[in-house]
């Protein structure tokens, strides 16, 4: 998987700028950097550059890697249910679910309760692999969180669930 590419490189000087002696000054951010949006987009490109770096051995995306977890901790999710709670279009998610479901991760069927869903079970090296990757995710959040003290950690990760609203007529539980 390819890594993304920030287009947030405020501070790269242009050839010519360089040729000329001009040293372009960083943007000002103040403002920007008092504003809560700004600054989860920030740290959300960041996150994600970091974790296909991390993840780039075992080929995980950020989405894959959330999928394959909710998965595990819900056993006969439906696609449906997945979708809304990582907040991904039923499409987009469905190519997802393929990738796993080719790797041999999951497996797919129809629901005893809705005939019209689909319901999502691991398979057993799926839940291997849900292990190491749950494995990693602890190791990777460690690293991402590493910059707080223990005390503050918990206080960020009770702020962002306290931020994070649920969405209107969604059944997600905390």
């Amino acid at each position: 998987m390819q890594k993304p590419r920030s287009r947030l490189a405020a501070n790269k000087s242009s050839p010519e700028d360089m040729q000329e002696g001009k040293q372009k000054q960083p943007l000002n951010l103040t403002a920007l950097r008092q504003t809560s949006g700004f600054m989860i987009r920030l740290l959300q490109i960041q996150i994600f550059e970091e974790f296909f770096e991390y993840f780039s051995a075992d080929g995980f995306s950020p989405a894959e890697h959330s999928a394959l977890i909710l998965i595990r901790d819900n056993p006969s999710v439906t696609q449906s249910e997945v979708a809304d709670a990582l907040r991904i279009q039923l499409p987009n998610l469905v190519k997802i679910l393929s990738r796993l479901e080719t790797k041999g991760y999951i497996k797919r069927k129809r629901s005893s309760r809705d005939k019209r869903a689909v319901e999502l079970t691991l398979t057993a090296r799926g839940k291997q692999v849900a292990a190491q990757a749950s494995d990693m995710g602890d190791d990777f959040n460690r690293l991402v969180l590493a910059p707080l003290g223990e005390k503050e950690q918990s206080q960020f990760l009770s702020m962002l669930n306290r931020l994070v609203r649920p969405r209107p007529n969604k059944r997600v539980q905390d």
